[in-house]
């Protein structure tokens, strides 16, 4: 598991955000489902978290800096997919310090820019929002180190 797969598993648990996760990321019609690095080609409606490089990380802090992207995929109707990334926008930004299900420590989640942007429509016609973010993740292969 990731710290990836740790925050779809935080995801799927808040409730008001009406994600299901499964790590296969097999979902049937009418889920919104979560999927990691990748966009399937359904579900039509789908939140995709992708982790990529962040901060140096520093030798002197137990502390990895990734960044995150939740791209969410909607309907034919822009409101949907850009109120879904901004309800998941809202609950990660400012998030922190939790321990996520699979034991990920992450200290802080702060979003980047002011909150979702339009990424236009695929080609299906389904309209797509983006929300990019810092993440501070404890990385207890650096024990013993100063925080």
């Amino acid at each position: 598991m990731t710290w990836l797969d740790g925050l779809a598993a935080h995801l799927a648990a808040v409730g008001p955000l009406g994600l299901a996760w499964s790590p296969d990321a097999v979902y049937p019609d009418g889920v919104v489902g979560l999927a990691l690095e990748h966009v399937p080609p359904a579900p039509d409606q789908v939140v995709v978290l992708t982790g990529y490089e962040g901060e140096e990380a520093s030798s002197s802090t137990a502390y990895d800096m990734p960044r995150l992207q939740v791209r969410a995929r909607g309907t034919p109707d822009p409101s949907v997919s850009r109120a879904r990334c901004q309800r998941i926008y809202d609950h990660l930004h400012g998030l922190g310090p939790v321990q996520l299900p699979d034991g990920t420590e992450l200290q802080l989640v702060i979003g980047r820019g002011s909150g979702p942007a339009y990424m236009g429509q695929d080609q299906a016609g389904r309209h797509e929002h983006v929300a990019n973010f810092d993440v501070n993740l404890y990385n207890p292969n650096r024990r013993g180190r100063s925080a």
